[in-house]
């Protein structure tokens, strides 16, 4: 099982950049802070990415600065506000571009081990 992310976890992106979380859901709460859900991290902010800016003949880059999708990480049995809750397993894509392709992030660290779910 996974621990589940909270106003007060940890995401960044592949580079450094960490994820802002503004809102959760305040129906469930883990150690005082409300847990996230896909609309908590679609297009969070990302401050701090060390991807610099290109311009051509280099190849194309740009850093990370929003959350662009979710490709894993919910929980299929646990949700608030009708909404499945997200997990240290969550990671996706951001509107960065890296020299390796398209720019991801995931969850650096729940913030707290009080609460888990599959």
């Amino acid at each position: 099982m996974a621990t589940v992310l909270t106003t007060g976890s940890q995401l960044q992106c592949a580079h450094g950049g960490s994820v802002t979380l503004t809102g959760g859901r305040s129906a469930l709460k883990v150690d005082g802070k409300p847990v996230i859900a896909r609309a908590d991290v679609m297009g969070a902010t990302i401050s701090g990415c060390s991807t610099p800016t290109s311009s051509p003949p280099a190849p194309v880059t740009k850093p990370c600065l929003a959350v662009t999708s979710l490709i894993a990480g919910e929980s299929t049995n646990l949700s608030a506000g009708g909404m499945k809750v997200l997990t240290t397993d969550a990671r996706g894509l951001t509107d960065g571009i890296a020299p390796d392709g398209p720019g991801q992030w995931s969850s650096k660290s729940a913030g707290h081990s009080k609460l888990s779910a599959s």
